[in-house]
């Protein structure tokens, strides 16, 4: 994914680790940002932002006879990508096609653009112009290919001035071919002279300090293609200039992406494609990241006649009206163009081309975006000969610190140490193994080290601008006599408004008499209110230790924030005996939720318990209600002369009728509804019997109830009968409380016929 794909200011939450080895450190946390070198050990409010650094650009296009016309398309489309990909303000950028001389004398190189600075829209606009201006030349006109004639004008470029960042991008389809150049000599070594040429004009641009990136399509020698490469990349992390080779000239447009990329530390998002159907309508989608400061969105509409509308993420008017802090727009006249924004908006744009009269196929659109960042370096002030010594290095973008692991992957941070003693310098390469954001790197000074020591860092890679930062120490005479660091109390992960942070400042005072110090606060992140508790420290003579506090303010905002802690004498502030660079996430204070939620917790999971068995006690309770397992008898003369069971044995309530047929009295399942029915329910360890319109009478199971001269009725259990009297309280019980009329569990001891039970019309069952 890429690097800024992921929101740089999560992170890894904590409090910094002391930076150094040594028990003294210093650091410059927020120094000058102009793309280039900050010196010194502290910083100026008036700092400029960081700005990325300027590009010279100059783009060489085969225009040899051998080039077909859709290949001279794909050939613009790709020196167009070119300028609209040159993000930082200042660059420069030319644009010159080439064949070979020809009989009639005519030059080699064709500039269509000659070197125009990026200072604004016009300049991307004109550039954007003057590309289509590129055209496949004729024989007479000389058509062959002249390679060191286009070098020897990028050359002129070059040295001529301009941004220190300089590339040369070859754009070829064929071998070096100059035998219709009278200039070259004889007709039979012409070529030869040519490719003697070559060496020396390829020496003096990388001379020059600049790259040059072939790059070829069709039927190319790739070995001879090789020899043209020339120069570093912008960053360890990148490949060197190299050839590269694509079967044909439609896919030469990815390969300067890629050349582009590495070249000038340039990211490109992923390419989204699509169709315009004539008088309709197609959206494309880019994706901007949260920290890239610069971008461009480039369109590859295939004609001047497509029209595009570009919409920020939840905008509801395209840009330029929102979007950005400011807006570029180029290219609208031609096949391709783009929109070059100034602090995007971050997330999903949308990309609409429309078109009334033409269709257009396979269009496209990407983004492309850098970060303007500011690097900080940190290392002792004062090191002694032979010491090991410490150094760390962090970066910041968009005024946040980047800390998030995967962010500053691909970066790489770099530190050489010098001294005015002329010693061999030291190169480390500086590792992040914490995943905190720090990267940090051990030197030894020289044993022979005398006078100043410099330690000139670089970060760089692909997507940001890159910097570099110089720190600047001496070489100690003599031990220090008072040597101090600051240590944390604990590792606080974030601090909210308000907070306080609680640490400890350990001393060892080998001077013979107290040491009186002052702990101070510098350069805090613009927006944190740090202030410090108990700031003056006595130290004693011997190893020591002070508490102290620090203390952030209720105004504080919210994000991640750095600071030094420093310790100065109390007699001379300018005398640091220990300093120490951290920086933290201020986040928003937690709600009464969050505070207490080790208590929430434990009562979430007992109330979820209890719910739990109410809901299984309920489940029971509805299952031994139910009256599977009933079956009702009718009883006359000590006989039993019928029996019934419940028509629905998953009901609760089992409803039978008297019914008089040839052979008597007989017991039958009631229908829905049915009148003079009689009811039974289940009632703890009995039943629960209602006669049509009278009060339920509560029975043990197997217990006679007379509802008539000489018949009874009985209901037995096939679960068994349990004697002695039902609980009228038990789980699944009707019966009444103590003092209702029908709170006995006894039989009547009057007989009771079906007009007895009239008393009370509410059935509590129903």
């Amino acid at each position: 994914m890429n690097w800024f794909g992921r929101a740089e200011y999560r992170g890894k939450r904590r409090w910094r680790r002391v930076l150094c080895a040594v028990p003294v450190g210093i650091g410059v946390l927020l120094g000058p940002v102009h793309g280039g070198t900050a010196e010194g050990q502290g910083s100026s409010a008036d700092d400029p932002p960081p700005a990325l650094p300027a590009l010279q650009v100059v783009v060489l296009v085969d225009e040899s006879g051998s080039i077909q016309e859709a290949d001279l398309v794909r050939e613009k489309e790709a020196a167009r990508t070119i300028v609209f990909s040159a993000l930082a303000p200042g660059s420069q950028v030319s644009v010159v096609g080439f064949a070979s001389t020809g009989e009639q004398g005519r030059s080699a190189v064709d500039v269509v653009c000659p070197p125009t600075v990026l200072d604004g829209a016009q300049a991307r606009d004109t550039l954007a112009g003057c590309v289509g201006n590129l055209r496949k030349r004729t024989d007479q006109e000389g058509s062959g290919t002249d390679h060191v004639l286009a070098l020897r004008q990028a050359r002129e470029y070059v040295k001529a001035g301009g941004p220190e960042k300089k590339i040369v991008f070859l754009l070829t389809d064929g071998k070096l071919d100059v035998s219709d150049s009278p200039n070259w000599g004889e007709p039979s070594q012409r070529n030869q002279a040519a490719a003697a040429a070559l060496p020396g004009v390829l020496g003096e641009l990388e001379q020059a300090g600049a790259q040059v990136w072939p790059l070829g399509f069709g039927a190319v020698d790739q070995a001879a293609l090789r020899g043209f490469a020339k120069g570093k990349s912008c960053t360890p992390a990148a490949a060197d200039p190299h050839e590269s080779v694509v079967p044909n000239a439609a896919e030469l447009t990815q390969a300067v992406s890629e050349a582009f990329s590495s070249a000038g530390c340039i990211k490109f998002g992923a390419k989204d494609t699509g169709s315009v159907p004539k008088g309709g309508s197609t959206d494309l989608h880019v994706s901007v990241p949260a920290a890239a400061s610069d971008a461009s969105i480039v369109v590859y509409k295939r004609d001047p006649r497509v029209q595009v509308e570009y919409r920020a993420p939840g905008a509801s008017k395209p840009a330029p009206e929102q979007g950005g802090s400011a807006f570029e727009l180029a290219g609208q006249a031609t096949e391709t163009e783009s929109l070059r924004i100034t602090d995007p908006e971050p997330g999903e744009w949308t990309i609409r081309l429309s078109s009334a009269d033409v269709a257009a196929d396979d269009v496209a659109a990407t983004v492309v975006y850098q970060a303007a960042v500011r690097a900080n370096i940190s290392g002792p002030p004062q090191p002694a000969a032979g010491q090991s010594v410490e150094v760390a290095m962090q970066i910041w973008a968009r005024g946040k610190a980047v800390i998030d692991k995967d962010a500053l992957a691909g970066l790489s941070f770099v530190t050489t140490l010098t001294g005015s003693s002329n010693f061999p310098p030291q190169r480390v390469t500086l590792t992040d193994p914490d995943g905190d954001g720090t990267f940090t790197g051990s030197f030894t000074v020289p044993a022979d080290a005398t006078g100043d020591l410099t330690f000139t860092g670089q970060v760089s890679g692909i997507g940001v601008g890159g910097d570099t930062r110089v720190f600047r120490a001496a070489v100690q005479r003599e031990a220090p006599k008072v040597r101090a660091r600051f240590l944390f109390d604990t590792n606080r992960a974030t601090a909210s408004p308000g907070d306080a942070v609680t640490g400890k400042v350990s001393v060892s005072n080998d001077s013979g008499s107290p040491a009186r110090l002052l702990v101070q606060l510098a350069e805090p992140t613009p927006g944190t209110q740090l202030t410090v508790d108990d700031a003056e420290v006595e130290a004693g003579t011997g190893t020591s230790e002070t508490p102290f506090t620090l203390r952030f303010g209720d105004g504080s905002s919210l994000g991640v924030h750095g600071a030094k802690l420093r310790l100065v004498e109390a007699d001379d502030p300018s005398a640091v005996v220990a300093e120490r660079l951290f920086s933290t996430e201020v986040v928003a204070r937690p709600g009464v939720v969050e505070r207490f939620l080790w208590l929430w917790i434990p009562v979430v999971v007992l109330l979820l318990g209890f719910l739990g068995w109410l809901l299984i006690r309920s489940q029971a309770n509805s299952r031994s209600a139910r009256v599977r397992g009933l079956r009702a008898q009718l009883w006359r003369g000590g006989f039993t002369t019928s029996d019934v069971v419940p028509r629905d044995p998953e009901s609760k309530v089992f409803g039978f009728v008297l019914h008089e047929d040839f052979t008597g009295l007989q017991l039958h399942q009631a229908g829905p509804g049915e009148p003079g029915a009689y009811e039974v329910r289940r009632a703890g360890r009995g039943v629960a019997l209602t006669a049509p319109g009278g009060r339920p009478v509560v029975l043990a199971l197997g217990e006679r109830h007379e509802i008539g001269p000489d018949l009874a009725v009985e209901v037995l259990d096939e679960r068994g009968v349990v004697g002695g009297p039902p609980d009228p309280f038990s789980p699944g019980s009707v019966g009444p409380p103590p003092g209702e009329p029908f709170a006995t569990t006894s039989p009547p001891t009057a007989t009771a016929g079906p007009g007895d039970f009239h008393t009370d019309p509410h059935n509590p069952f129903d």
